[in-house]
């Protein structure tokens, strides 16, 4: 069962494109608290046929219409795995990747849509936090974005866990970037 939750955590694995002399400092995903959230929303749908079934079985056997029902509940079935599969998908390809050198964004549009940004530590001007809510100060996550110079657009980490402890480590690694 260990394994089984293993892709959850950070690993110290390289990725593609990774430099030489390049090492990664931090592997940043949405806080479960999101994936969660789907799983049991998923969940509940899925015992929606069986909890019909069970209310309307005298009904369905008696006017004739039980094999629609089983086959409109695997239809359901289906249509809810499908959904719980893309959302964990998602969750686990939806990454930020923070190295000695730079941070890479990777976000999954779909499942044949990525899009990856890379930004170099040197080019960061500002970082700023936000975390607003009940939820979000309960659970310890939210918003990180960091700004370069220029007009190029924000990085954007959403819904991170400590979001506080992310840009503390970030920080570090550009002052100790700029002491080299």
């Amino acid at each position: 069962m260990k394994s089984l939750f293993s892709i959850f955590f950070d690993t110290k694995n390289s990725f593609e494109g990774e430099e030489d002399d390049e090492r990664v400092i931090l592997l940043i995903r949405r806080h479960p608290f999101f994936i969660i959230l789907h799983l049991i929303f998923f969940t509940i749908l899925f015992f929606v046929p069986i909890f019909l079934g069970l209310m309307f079985s005298n009904f369905l056997i008696v006017s004739g219409l039980s094999d629609v029902f089983f086959l409109l509940s695997s239809l359901w079935f289906i249509l809810t795995w499908l959904l719980t599969f893309y959302s964990l998908t998602m969750y686990l390809l939806d990454v930020w990747i923070v190295t000695n050198k730079r941070i890479i964004d990777s976000t999954q549009h779909g499942f044949f849509n990525r899009k990856v940004s890379e930004l170099h530590l040197k080019r960061i001007q500002d970082m700023s936090v936000e975390i607003k809510g009940v939820i979000q100060t309960l659970f310890t996550f939210g918003d990180l974005r960091v700004q370069t110079a220029g007009t190029e657009e924000k990085f954007k980490f959403l819904q991170i866990p400590f979001p506080l402890e992310a840009k503390d480590k970030i920080m570090g690694l550009i002052t100790k970037e700029n002491h080299f």
